[in-house]
């Protein structure tokens, strides 16, 4: 299986081209240079293919899901970032821990859908700049990247959806709170305390949830506090991939294998499921 190019050099000068977020095309910042991405979502409609689980797995390296390409392992971190082919020494974008890249192919899945990025660079850091300006205390080498005007760079974040079509079956019991009144002597004097009590009460039954798109970032280069913090994307703004739109810009590839997202996957539909069951049951409590 051949290495993947994701390099698209300008038809006018040769510079690479690199994706607009603002007008979603390419263009080139030598010469100027616009480059309209062809079988766009906006010049042909497409829609997102999904694989079946159990095929993923079982997908072997020349098989059309896989894709060849050129990551970077940072040592620190534990990112996995691929870079350009002429790009032999760089930083971890995460961490900035110094990187001497991999030479060497890294197969994986291949991308079945994108978000494109909607800022620019200067969107960004206006946005970044209000952010730090509400802080009351904020890191020293934060505020110093800021005051430098250092450039900021766009990485893709790899993540894994997962559909599901869930029947359920139940066995449990349905609690009823009542109340019963006891006489009671405290210091002396005769009181009434009320003690609640719960009457319980089989319950069985069935219940159903088709679950679309449950998400898990497949990236464990963030500590997890904030990746939960990213993972609320809209889903609906979601594009048939096309490796034009990381153009200009880097893209993690995934640190969660498949089978380790889908168990996380399955333990958030497992919650909701529960939830669901005990919404069935009813009562004032549930025991399942």
């Amino acid at each position: 299986m051949a290495l993947e190019d994701h390099r698209f050099p300008c038809d006018n000068c040769g510079s690479d081209l690199r994706f607009d977020p603002g007008d979603e095309r390419l263009v080139c910042d030598h010469c100027g240079n616009v480059e309209i991405i062809e079988h766009g979502p906006w010049t042909q409609s497409r829609a997102i293919a999904e694989l079946d689980f159990e095929a993923a797995l079982k997908a072997l390296p020349d098989d059309p899901v896989m894709e060849v390409t050129r990551v970077s392992h940072c040592p620190n971190c534990g990112a996995r970032v691929e870079f350009d082919p002429d790009l032999h020494a760089t930083e971890c974008p995460f961490c900035a821990t110094p990187v001497v890249t991999d030479t060497g192919p890294s197969r994986q899945i291949k991308p079945r859908a994108v978000l494109p990025f909607a800022l620019e660079e200067k969107e960004a850091r206006e946005a970044m700049t209000e952010w730090l300006g509400a802080l009351w205390f904020a890191p020293n080498g934060l505020q110093e990247y800021a005051r430098k005007g250092r450039r900021l760079s766009g990485i893709y974040t790899p993540c894994w959806t997962f559909d599901a079509d869930t029947k359920s079956s139940y066995n449990g019991a349905r609690g009823i709170v009542y109340y019963e009144d006891h006489k009671v002597v405290r210091n002396g004097r005769h009181e009434i305390r009320r003690v609640a009590k719960v009457r319980w009460t089989p319950a069985s039954g069935r219940v159903a949830r088709f679950f679309d798109d449950v998400l898990i970032v497949a990236s464990e280069a963030l500590p997890k506090r904030f990746r939960s913090g990213i993972a609320n994307w809209d889903l609906t703004r979601l594009e048939p991939y096309l490796p034009e739109y990381l153009a200009g810009f880097r893209a993690e590839a995934y640190t969660v294998e498949l089978e380790q997202a889908f168990r996380e996957a399955r333990g958030v539909m497992d919650r909701q499921i529960l939830r669901d069951v005990k919404f069935d049951i009813g009562g004032d409590r549930q025991r399942v």
